[in-house]
């Protein structure tokens, strides 16, 4: 009997698309640390655990960071991952690190880390 191991790079396990209590669609990405990161059309944010920000009452928001004035992100939100890239409807792009998240205009200033739109630590207190 054999047994496959399978080894992957990503740091996203799974992600789908939610609405918030308040009609925002969402997209959430359950991270590999069991971590919840949650894109909206403002902002990003990190919640201890997947479902916690369709639960007002769950109290798992750990931080967030809003997207800069005139920037919106739009729905189903993540078109690609792979390891820690993650591609984003419109271009935009973020980087999943060990410590954070950025988010960059496109692909090649990802690549390049370059021209950071904005940054979330994904430090768990």
């Amino acid at each position: 009997m054999s047994m496959i191991i399978e080894n992957s790079s990503d740091l996203i396990r799974a992600w789908k698309l939610l609405t918030l209590v308040d009609g925002t669609p969402v997209a959430e990405a359950e991270l590999v640390n069991g971590n919840a990161l949650v894109i909206s059309p403002q902002s990003i944010a990190l919640f201890r655990r997947p479902g916690d920000c369709v639960d007002p009452l769950a109290g798992g928001m750990i931080r967030n960071e809003a997207l800069a004035q005139g920037l919106a992100l739009h729905s189903p939100f993540i078109e690609e991952h792979r390891a820690g890239f993650v591609g984003l409807t419109g271009g935009l792009a973020l980087l999943i690190g060990l410590n954070d998240v950025r988010m960059y205009p496109n692909r090649n200033d990802a690549l390049r880390n370059q021209n950071v739109i904005c940054e979330l630590s994904l430090a768990v207190d």
